[in-house]
C-alpha cells in the first residue's frame, strides 16, 4: 500500500476514480486507499478507542491478546463520523446501490504477543452454504488507526479469493504461500469484496495495533449486529445514520390478523 506524507490533503470522493477502485475490488478482491484521513486524525481516533479498550478489556482478551470493541456507533461521535465518511459511503453506494446499510461496525486490536492466524471470510458469507452466490452483496472497510507493518500484525489476504465461492479450505491456521500482507500508514483505508479471505498476523512489536472494521451490505440481508439497538441510543440521527444503522430496513409483519 503506498502512502502519502502528512502535508497531503485527505483523499476525497471527488479526487478518487471510484470506478477504478471498484474495478480493482472486482479483480483482486480489494483496493487500498491511502490518506483518507490524516495520520494526526487517525491518532485522535485511536486515543478515543484506547479509552474504550481500557474500560472493556476482560481476562479472555488479555489471554488471547486480541480485543474487539462492538457497538461503537453510539459510543463516541468520531466512530459515527467515520461510518458515514463521504468517500466510503460514495464508494459503497456506487458498488452496492443507494440503499446500503451497515451490518457491523467494530474496532479490532491486536496486542503484543498475539500470534494466532485464522483464515476466514466475514459475514454474511460464513452464514451461507457454498457455493456462494456470485456478484456484489457486501463490502468490507478497514480503517488503519496504526501504521500496519509486517512486525505488528498487518492483515494477511489472499488476492482473487473472493472469486472462489467457498470459505478457506483447511488448514486455516497456517500462512498460505499465495498470501499477501497489507502494510500501510495510519489514516489509510482498505476496501474489499465481502468474500475475500483474510487473517490477522502475529504482533511481534511492543505496541498494540488497531483498526476499525465496517461491513456495508445490501438491505435484504440480516445484519450481523443489532444495529437498530445502537440507532435507538443516538439522539437525533441524520437520515444517513438512520439508513446505515438499518432503520429503514424492512421488518417482518404478521399478515391476516
Amino acid at each position: 500500500m503506498q502512502t502519502k506524507p502528512d502535508c497531503q490533503p485527505p483523499t476525497t470522493a471527488a479526487a478518487l476514480d471510484l470506478d477504478a477502485v471498484i474495478a480493482e475490488i472486482d479483480d483482486r478482491g480489494y483496493s487500498a486507499l491511502p490518506n483518507v484521513i490524516s495520520p494526526r486524525r487517525a491518532d485522535q481516533v485511536r486515543t478515543v478507542l484506547e479509552g474504550l479498550l481500557a474500560a472493556e478489556i476482560d481476562d479472555g482478551a488479555r489471554e488471547r491478546k486480541h480485543q474487539r470493541v462492538g457497538g461503537i456507533a453510539h459510543k463516541h461521535p468520531v466512530f459515527l463520523e467515520l461510518m458515514c465518511h463521504p468517500l466510503i459511503v460514495a464508494l459503497w453506494k456506487r458498488y452496492l446501490g443507494d440503499d446500503i446499510m451497515c451490518s457491523s461496525w467494530t474496532a479490532n486490536t491486536l496486542y503484543p504477543g498475539h500470534d494466532a492466524i485464522g483464515w476466514h471470510a466475514d459475514y454474511p458469507f460464513w452464514s451461507l452454504k457454498p457455493p456462494w452466490p456470485t456478484g456484489r452483496f457486501a463490502g468490507q472497510t478497514m480503517w488503519l488507526l496504526d501504521d500496519f507493518t509486517e512486525e505488528n500484525g498487518a492483515t494477511g489476504i489472499v488476492p482473487f479469493s473472493h472469486r472462489k465461492g467457498h470459505p478457506p479450505d483447511a488448514p486455516t491456521d497456517r500462512w498460505r504461500p499465495e498470501g499477501e500482507i497489507l502494510t500501510g500508514r495510519r489514516g489509510s483505508v482498505v476496501v474489499a469484496h465481502g468474500a475475500w479471505w483474510h487473517t490477522s498476523r502475529p504482533n511481534r512489536s511492543d505496541r498494540p495495533r488497531s483498526c476499525l472494521l465496517g461491513m456495508y451490505l445490501l438491505p435484504w440481508f440480516i445484519p450481523q449486529e443489532d444495529m437498530r439497538s445502537q440507532l435507538a441510543r443516538i439522539d437525533e440521527p441524520t437520515d444517513l445514520v438512520t439508513q446505515l444503522l438499518c432503520g429503514n430496513q424492512h421488518r417482518p409483519s404478521v399478515i391476516g390478523e
